[in-house]
């Protein structure tokens, strides 16, 4: 059978103790199971480790002998433990990508509450502008809405990634108040072809040049030529300065909305929407902790205002 740690570090006890009890003491177990455990080591051994009499216990010379080596061996055991103890508890973090159609702000406010709950994890945020980085950045979860072609089905995704679905928000056309002063409030979506409206370039360098409106049986999809094309966050400040109107995720400017900072327009239209998603895989060394945040952010999410 072979010889495990335990009974390793029974004899070492047992050698420096002098006794059978006081190693039993010094282990929290029963006296009776370190005499198994030596009983059990000497026999896989094939050799006394031990002079047993009523008076002491000695080690015979090939138990000095072992317990020479066996002692240095258990102490470099428990430094390696240690050591590898100290260095995960240090380097335990999650490196979070951010797609660019993905509100910061949304994300920055929901992982407040989680780092106040877990202090020990460090968080790393990085802008994924392609999506080459998923891989080469080493990413543990990638957050961002789900990718949609302008014109027919989604982007696939990557295989071997775990998709879980966080929040899903609608899509809302919306300019300021001081773009709507300059230039005048369009009351239809056939009126926006005498504004400035700005695109939305995805991930992907899809430009999001045609917005499919909708209302009851009727659609009108609006194709333009854009005065302005940026990623989501850049679009967002491009409208707050205004600069035209932009289509967006609800999630990325229902503050605006409710600051006054943005006008939310043709509110009878409707225009769909996108899930925000949360890719991993199940396969990293993180995945525990990566967990524990994924499910964080979908109950952050989910109290959210709408």
């Amino acid at each position: 059978m072979p010889i495990n740690i335990r009974e390793i570090e029974v004899f070492v006890r047992a050698a420096e103790s002098g006794s059978f009890v006081a190693a039993a003491r010094s282990l929290l177990i029963d006296p009776a199971a370190v005499s198994r455990a030596i009983k059990g080591l000497e026999q896989d051994l094939g050799v006394p480790l031990f002079t047993r009499s009523t008076r002491a216990l000695k080690l015979t010379s090939e138990g000095r002998r072992f317990y020479r080596d066996a002692a240095d061996m258990l102490r470099r055991f428990e430094q390696t433990v240690s050591s590898f103890r100290a260095d995960t508890h240090t380097q335990s973090h999650l490196k979070i990508g951010m797609g660019p159609a993905l509100s910061r702000r949304l994300l920055l406010r929901a992982l407040s509450p989680f780092q106040k709950e877990h202090p020990d994890i460090q968080l790393v945020l990085v802008s994924v502008n392609d999506p080459a980085q998923v891989s080469d950045e080493g990413l543990d979860v990638f957050i961002r809405p789900r990718s949609n072609r302008q014109r027919g089905g989604e982007h696939k995704i990557s295989p071997g990634l775990v998709i879980r679905k966080l929040m899903y928000s609608p899509y809302v056309v919306c300019a300021s108040p001081d773009y709507l002063r300059r230039v005048g409030t369009p009351q239809t979506p056939d009126e926006l072809s005498s504004h400035s409206c700005m695109a939305l370039l995805t991930l992907e360098r899809d430009v999001q040049d045609e917005w499919p409106f909708a209302q009851a049986n009727a659609r009108r999809p609006f194709t333009f030529s854009p005065s302005l094309i940026a990623d989501g966050e850049t679009l967002r400040e491009a409208a707050l300065a205004g600069n035209g109107i932009i289509k967006t995720l609800h999630c990325n400017v229902d503050e605006d909305f409710r600051a006054g900072n943005l006008v939310q327009l043709f509110t009878d239209w409707e225009l769909s929407g996108l899930p925000i998603i949360a890719l991993y895989r199940k396969a990293r060394p993180t995945h525990s902790r990566v967990n524990v945040l994924v499910r964080h952010l979908a109950l952050a999410f989910s109290r959210r205002p709408h």
